[in-house]
């Protein structure tokens, strides 16, 4: 919990400095146009949002630290779950390759939030590098399903295992994604999931979950 509070206080920071100083100005009787007045108004209340969305992220960090790990009821088919990443926003415009068997499923308790948490993941990848195309692979190995994304280059460095060649746990305390990635990470414990990265390409990222049996 000491990572959620720190990196909750460095995501608060800049939009609480930007409420505070646009305040200051109005209060001071520097914002002598309408318009000057408005752009503060707007720019004040979206740093409010974000602290709001903060709040909001907080909340469900903590309500997932405080149910530990829940047994796994729900069987998930797993080409469900590649559907439900490919219809995620952030991730529509990759490219996608599936190599999936007729039937693969996953053991939770919440599919939308299994899914919108790799979905975090993966778009925190392509963050890293959004000039370039991007790709996820889907793919059975053993008795676990791999999710491997990132840029062409990225992928054809990152090992299909989390203990491969230059592979390192994902970093989910980065600046600038407030609470959503110690959220993912939260599920992903949750749902016995592995992540990683290449240490030399941080536009990639490997998942590997495991599968039940049918």
């Amino acid at each position: 919990m000491a990572q959620v509070l720190n990196t909750l206080a460095h995501e608060i920071r800049t939009p609480l400095a930007v409420s505070q100083g646009y305040l200051k100005l109005y209060a001071d009787g520097r914002l002598t146009t309408p318009d000057a007045q408005q752009r503060a108004l707007q720019q004040t209340r979206e740093a409010l949002g974000v602290i709001a969305v903060l709040c909001t992220e907080m909340g469900k960090v903590s309500a997932l630290a405080e149910a530990g790990e829940p047994a796994l009821v729900e069987r998930l088919d797993a080409a469900a779950l590649a559907h439900g990443l490919k219809a995620t926003p952030e991730l529509a415009a990759a490219s996608w390759a599936e190599a999936l068997p007729t039937v693969a499923r996953i053991a939770t308790n919440a599919p939308a939030d299994l899914v919108r948490a790799i979905g975090v993941v993966i778009k925190a990848a392509f963050d890293e590098d959004k000039g370039s195309p991007h790709a996820v692979d889907v793919s059975a190995h053993g008795d676990a399903l791999v999710i491997r994304a990132g840029t062409p280059a990225a992928l054809s460095a990152l090992s299909p295992e989390p203990d491969g060649p230059g592979a390192a746990p994902v970093n989910t305390d980065r600046g600038g994604k407030g609470l959503s990635l110690i959220w993912a990470a939260f599920v992903a414990e949750q749902h016995r999931i592995q992540m990683w990265n290449h240490q030399a390409h941080k536009a990639s990222v490997g998942v590997r979950i495991p599968l039940v049996p049918v």
